[in-house]
């Protein structure tokens, strides 16, 4: 009856110790996928202010490019065509001449469309936005071993996220160069993108 009390004891123990370990290991695998769902969200997060972005520079560079090929005063038809955007919005936020046209002034046209951008709050929109990412970013800086390669390339894809947004914020520069630099990080997120995607673990 002792050696049997032994054994039962030393296999109750073998089974606690078991159990704990399997409770250890689902508790680990737990959080990890919860740190891959996190990781992807700010994935996400950070291509689609991306894309918003990428809109913005686009209209910054289709204006700046009419207004440098046109040999005189733009009408605020035509430029309300090449926006997208409404009559009434061109004429409260360009800058109107005394017979009613804009001025081909494209330093001026794309200052008028920056300050639209701000005072609809496309521009603090952003900037919110990628202040969460911020945040978010520092609190999945401790990542497991298998995720601490995706996490640098997301710490990447965020460096340039952070360039192309203060294009939006502040366009300058020549207009070759703004086209330029709007293709080369536009090129560079979604390659990141990519790159991230490819090389996320599976934890299904």
């Amino acid at each position: 009856m002792g050696r049997w009390g032994d054994f039962l004891k030393k296999a109750s123990l073998v089974l606690i110790i078991l159990f704990s370990l399997f409770a250890l290991v689902g508790c680990n695998s737990k959080k990890t996928m919860e740190y891959r769902s996190d990781l992807q969200n700010v994935t996400d997060k950070m291509l689609e202010n991306a894309s918003e972005v990428e809109e913005m520079l686009n209209k910054y560079s289709t204006v700046w490019s009419y207004s440098i090929e046109s040999r005189g005063a733009i009408a605020v038809e035509d430029m309300a065509t090449i926006t997208g955007l409404e009559q009434d919005v061109i004429l409260e936020h360009f800058e109107i001449n005394s017979i009613g046209n804009i001025p081909n002034d494209f330093s001026k046209n794309i200052h008028s469309l920056n300050s639209y951008f701000s005072e609809t709050g496309d521009l603090e929109k952003l900037e919110n936005a990628s202040e969460e990412i911020k945040s978010k970013i520092k609190d999945l800086n401790n990542p497991p071993e298998n995720y601490e390669k995706v996490y640098d390339e997301v710490l990447d894809m965020f460096t340039y996220t952070e360039e192309y947004i203060e294009m939006a914020i502040n366009p300058d520069g020549s207009l070759q160069s703004f086209n330029e630099s709007n293709n080369t990080l536009s090129a560079e997120i979604l390659s990141k993108y990519k790159r991230i995607e490819a090389i996320m673990p599976n934890e299904d």
